[in-house]
């Protein structure tokens, strides 16, 4: 339940963002980590013109939420602590719970994409994603399925 609750509040900031249009480019004040990274530092007006943020090498995050406030700046920090206002039964109960404050990549760098079909009906897909990365997630994205019945061929996407 602790990671549930967690994957919650990143989700809905996520959300926000995505919104916004800022979920795939750094501000100042915002964590950045690399791909494969569990540290991350802090984003200045220098570090949002890194040219491995257009590589996809380095990322925004977002909060894993734990003990203490979230180590994010400026504008970037206000908009986790209102995020944790919202949930303040949820924000105690996972710091209660010992979980210490972390990051997630607010992006899903995917490499190696291929994809063929075995069978007429049959479409398979292979990826590689960073840990802790989400197979379904990937997937929801790049299909956009029809329910069966709405068209002729009864795998359409």
């Amino acid at each position: 339940f602790l990671y549930a609750g967690r994957s919650y509040l990143f989700n809905r900031l996520l959300a926000e963002r995505v919104a916004e249009g800022s979920w795939n480019r750094a501000a100042v004040g915002d964590l950045l980590a690399f791909t494969d990274s569990r540290s991350f530092f802090l984003a200045g007006e220098e570090e949002c013109r890194d040219a491995r943020l257009a590589a996809l090498d380095l990322h925004p995050t977002g909060p894993r939420w734990g003990e203490g406030d979230p180590p994010s700046g400026a504008g970037v920090l206000e908009r986790e602590l209102a995020l944790a206002g919202s949930e303040p039964a949820l924000c105690r109960w996972l710091a209660k719970a010992g979980m210490a404050h972390e990051r997630r990549i607010l992006r899903l760098p995917i490499q190696g994409l291929a994809w063929h079909y075995p069978e007429p009906d049959v479409l398979q897909l292979e990826f590689v994603l960073p840990a802790g990365c989400f197979a379904t997630v990937v997937v929801r994205e790049i299909l956009d399925l029809v329910p069966t019945g709405q068209t002729e061929n009864p795998c359409a996407y």
